[in-house]
């Protein structure tokens, strides 16, 4: 199957949509299928087309004008055209997709992945909006979090489990040293529970009279004043910034103060107990409503966090059974397990045309396009009737590129 995929970052970009990506494309190659990645060009000097680890990766400007954009997504229509299927990941780059030129080609093989969302609390109606809008015009769903359907108010049609790289079984284990320290690995933004991992080092330091440390791998619009909070009031914790193996620093520690979906389960491969902070309701059923779920603590407020680790400091044993039951569920995520899913999805999908959008439209010889429309259904998108502002429409602003939802 020739696949080709559609994202806002990929390599060398550090992220976690480029971490799911990548893996993703590696276990579909071991697979045997044949793979594209089309990509925003991000930093100066990279290709537009290069080879990388069995992909052929072809980038646009994501930072130069819409017309270069246009230009570059028109030069590569054969490989959307050429592709069985074309995954899209995120609602922003299918808005793309479809302004740019997904107009003007067949809309039957195109799917969705909806990685996260904005993570606003509540959720704008506009970006509620945006998903039903999406969800009409590709062949099929995928989220990757339960949370999504249930706030967005839209129903996916599969829901995978992330793999984990290395896979769990295949880390060597690492002991556990004394319970004084915890590391943080995620972005440092008002949505993630950051501040309140340094709320609770304050509360066990002073208030309990414990030694604990935290190490911060990450980066984000909180840094700078997180990091004056904690010169100011002496507080042990290190930033390192942002930093490509922070998996690995995770058994540094005797605790995980993360809160992000892939650093969740990486912790549990690793055998360390996670505690996770949330800030909202959103992030509380991000946190509370998936299969890793009953694996962790989740907490509400730097108090809460600061007695449940307290309480496992002195209970050793609680703290083992739990890191042995995530462990085992950590075992069971693999990226040929989650590439399966998908497989299954485009087959499925592809093997049942009365499933996919009604609307196709082609390229004759031409270059011009001609639409055509089953008999059975209509156009779900008549022409004069779109909800997306067409390229050229005067009274478009909305940028070429917008900002991805939100990383988790």
């Amino acid at each position: 199957m020739k696949i080709a995929f559609f994202v806002h970052r990929y390599a060398p970009a550090v992220g976690g949509v480029e971490n799911y990506i990548g893996n993703l494309v590696r276990a579909l190659i071991d697979l045997g299928h044949e793979i594209d990645v089309i990509t925003g060009a991000h930093e100066a000097n990279l290709p537009d087309t290069e080879p990388r680890e069995g992909v052929r990766i072809h980038r646009f400007p994501a930072l130069r004008s819409p017309l270069r954009v246009r230009l570059r997504l028109w030069q590569l229509r054969r490989v959307f055209t050429g592709a069985d299927v074309v995954h899209i990941s995120n609602t922003h780059m299918f808005e793309l997709y479809w302004r740019m030129i997904g107009k003007w080609l067949r809309l039957r093989n195109v799917f969705l992945t909806r990685h996260g969302m904005s993570c606003k609390c509540p959720v704008p109606q506009s970006e509620k909006r945006r998903a039903v809008r999406s969800q009409g015009r590709v062949a099929g769903v995928v989220h990757d979090g339960e949370f999504i359907e249930e706030w967005l108010g839209v129903k996916p049609d599969i829901c995978p489990d992330q793999g984990l790289c290395p896979t769990a079984s295949e880390l060597e284990p690492i002991p556990e040293p004394p319970p004084t320290s915890a590391v943080y690995v995620g972005r440092l933004e008002p949505d993630t529970g950051i501040a309140i991992y340094i709320d609770a080092v304050r509360l066990l330091t002073t208030r309990q009279g414990r030694p604990f440390k935290l190490d911060v791998y990450g980066d984000g619009s909180l840094r700078a004043s997180l990091q004056a909070v904690v010169q100011r009031e002496g507080l042990p914790v290190c930033f390192h910034g942002r930093t490509a193996d922070a998996q690995d620093r995770i058994t540094d520690s005797c605790f995980a103060f993360i809160d992000g979906r892939m650093a969740i389960q990486e912790a549990m491969a690793r055998r360390r107990l996670v505690l996770a902070a949330y800030v909202n309701p959103l992030k509380r059923d991000y946190l509370c409503g998936e299969s890793f779920s009953p694996h962790l603590i989740a907490v509400a407020n730097a108090d809460q966090l600061a007695g449940e680790t307290a309480h496992f400091i002195d209970h050793p044993e609680q703290r083992a059974a739990i890191i042995e039951r995530a462990f085992a569920h950590a075992r069971t995520l693999t990226w040929p397990r989650t590439a399966a899913a998908f497989l299954a999805l485009w087959r499925d999908k592809l093997n049942h045309p009365s499933s996919l959008p009604a609307r196709r439209v082609i390229l004759n010889p031409l270059g011009t396009a001609r639409k055509k429309t089953n008999a059975a259904t209509s156009d779900p998108c008549p022409e004069g009737k779109r909800t997306l502002p067409g390229f050229l429409n005067p009274g478009w602003s909305t940028p070429p590129h917008p900002r991805p939802e939100g990383e988790r």
